[in-house]
C-alpha cells in the first residue's frame, strides 16, 4: 500500500464521516441562547423560574418545546398573561423564535418554570439547563441563579 493509497483511504473515511457532524453543526448553530439565569428559591419553596433570550439566526421559525433543569423534577414553558384584572400563569405548548430574531423570557411575561426543587437555591448555585426544539436539536447550558431582591 502506497502513501497516497493511504491518504485516499483515510479521506474517503473522513468524508464520510464528517458530513454528517458538519450537516449536525450547521443546524443547531441557528438557535443561540444569551443571558441565561435562575431566579433564587428559599428552603421550602418547591418553584423556581429560568428566563434567557432565544436568537434564531436561521431562515425558518423555530421553537422551544421543553427542557430539563438538574436542580428539578419538571422544567415547563409557561406564560403570564392579564385576565380580568389579575396576572394569570399558564403553561405553553411552545415558544416561537422567528426567523432572524428574537424572543426574552422574562419575569411577568414568557419564562420556564422549574417545578420538584431538590434542595433550596442561592446566589452561589449554578443550574444545568437543556433545552429541546421542534427540530429535535437540543442545547445544553449553565444558568446562575440571581438574587430575588428587586424582581417580579
Amino acid at each position: 500500500m502506497t502513501a497516497s493509497t493511504s491518504l485516499r483511504g483515510i479521506a474517503a473515511f473522513l468524508g464520510v464521516t464528517l458530513i454528517p457532524a458538519i450537516a449536525l453543526s450547521a443546524q443547531t448553530a441557528t438557535v443561540t441562547v444569551r443571558d441565561v439565569w435562575v431566579r433564587e428559591a428559599a428552603a421550602g419553596r418547591p418553584t423556581t423560574a429560568a428566563f434567557l433570550v432565544l436568537e434564531n439566526k436561521g431562515d425558518v421559525v423555530r421553537a422551544l418545546l421543553r427542557g430539563t433543569a438538574s436542580v428539578g423534577d419538571t422544567l415547563e414553558l409557561h406564560e403570564m398573561k392579564r385576565d380580568n384584572g389579575m396576572m394569570r400563569m399558564s403553561p405553553v405548548a411552545r415558544i416561537e423564535i422567528p426567523a432572524h430574531g428574537e424572543v426574552a423570557l422574562r419575569p411577568g411575561g414568557l419564562h420556564l418554570m422549574i417545578f420538584g426543587l431538590k434542595a433550596p437555591l442561592t446566589v452561589a448555585d449554578t443550574v444545568a439547563l437543556t433545552l429541546t426544539f421542534d427540530d429535535g436539536k437540543t442545547l445544553s447550558l449553565k444558568a446562575p441563579v440571581r438574587a430575588m431582591q428587586g424582581m417580579p
